[in-house]
């Protein structure tokens, strides 16, 4: 199948990874894949092994970026319009991938090209919060978007009705578990002299990282095994406390490193429960016992669920799955087994079957 991704700019977003991930993956599947982009954009930060269109405002195609141009959000749109016009109609799929896209993707005239619209987490939410009139403009066309004739794939089921978002088939992102994957010999709490707890730190008042710091006070004062491992920081300011250790993965190796470094990842996100978030994904594939208030790939099954904003719920939970030995690893073990079908092979193959399947039927040449 010949693909078209237009993209406003190749960001270092998770968002980005995904689309050059899918990409990567279709190509190797035999697909011909390629980005279309403004000439202005950075080079990829995320390694695609697709083709790469660079274009212009005036619809003007060049294997090479124009690094000096200095352009307007308005330059990125005709530029994929313009693009789109221009070579749209040699593809058989169009993929937009973002609001700001899915205006030009709709609106060229392409020839018989299917189009689709893959809405990923996060991105109904992405304006809403926003005060400025630009802000509340792109909010508006964020959430007109949603309503243009293309077809929406999103990356959960929590988005099939979600606002006035509508979609009936979803495609969940990806890791790379080669990279993300348990210790040989894993750590078991029962055999440790510390019990390691780990989270994500983040400014976001959603992330919840607060929760976790409050709760780890509590433990550490009841059971003085427990240490207290955050990533990238981000901590309070003038929080601290001696057991607890912050460290900055530089890479996907390193994150994947500090995962297998802690017996626990606390992820109390306290928005869009059901949506994918990659600590508990990842947290899951390397073999970590995994707490958190409900995101994709948890369940009663292979985590520890808490209530939203919980202090206390989160203690408790800690507390059981370290008392409870048999229970902690058939969950950690069942986790292992989740992680499985979040593969970048198994989740590009679930969107080309979807492709397939409600936009071509029997015609698809691949």
């Amino acid at each position: 199948m010949k693909i078209l991704i237009p993209i406003l700019i190749f960001a270092r977003s998770g968002g980005s990874r995904v689309l050059s991930e899918l990409a990567n993956e279709w190509v190797k599947s035999g697909n011909d894949v390629a980005f279309l982009c403004p000439d202005s954009s950075d080079a990829p930060y995320f390694p695609t092994i697709a083709r790469i269109l660079w274009v212009n405002d005036k619809g003007q195609i060049a294997a090479e970026r124009n690094p000096l141009a200095k352009p307007s959000g308005r330059y990125h749109l005709q530029s994929l319009y313009a693009g789109l016009k221009a070579v749209g109609a040699e593809y058989e799929l169009i993929l937009a991938n973002q609001s700001l896209t899915a205006w030009p993707v709709a609106l060229a005239s392409c020839g018989s090209a299917r189009k689709a619209y893959y809405v990923q987490a996060y991105e109904a939410e992405y304006y809403v919060n926003m005060k400025t009139a630009k802000d509340l403009v792109l909010a508006a066309i964020s959430a007109l978007s949603y309503q243009l004739p293309l077809k929406k794939i999103v990356n959960a089921p929590v988005y099939f009705r979600y606002k006035n978002l509508r979609a009936s088939d979803f495609v969940p992102p990806g890791m790379d578990l080669e990279v993300f994957k348990p210790l040989a010999a894993p750590r078991d709490i029962d055999s440790t002299e510390t019990i390691i707890i780990g989270c994500i730190g983040r400014h976001e008042p959603e992330k919840g990282t607060i929760y976790v710091l409050r709760a780890f006070e509590q433990l550490a004062k009841l059971d003085p095994r427990f240490r207290l491992r955050v990533a990238y920081g981000n901590l309070p300011q003038g929080w601290q406390h001696e057991k607890c250790e912050v460290v900055v993965p530089k890479s996907d190796a390193e994150l994947a490193d500090y995962y297998r470094s802690v017996d626990i990842l606390v992820s109390p996100g306290t928005v869009q429960h059901g949506a994918p978030h990659y600590p508990v994904l990842e947290a899951l594939a390397t073999g970590a016992a995994v707490v958190t208030t409900g995101y994709m790939g948890a369940t009663e099954d292979t985590a520890w669920l808490v209530k939203n904003k919980d202090v206390q719920t989160i203690v408790e939970r800690i507390q059981e799955l370290v008392r409870d030995g048999a229970a902690r690893r058939a969950k950690i073990a069942a986790g292992l087994l989740t992680a499985q079908a979040f593969s970048w092979k198994a989740v590009s193959a679930k969107m080309m079957a979807i492709f397939v399947r409600t936009l071509f039927g029997d015609n698809a040449t691949k």
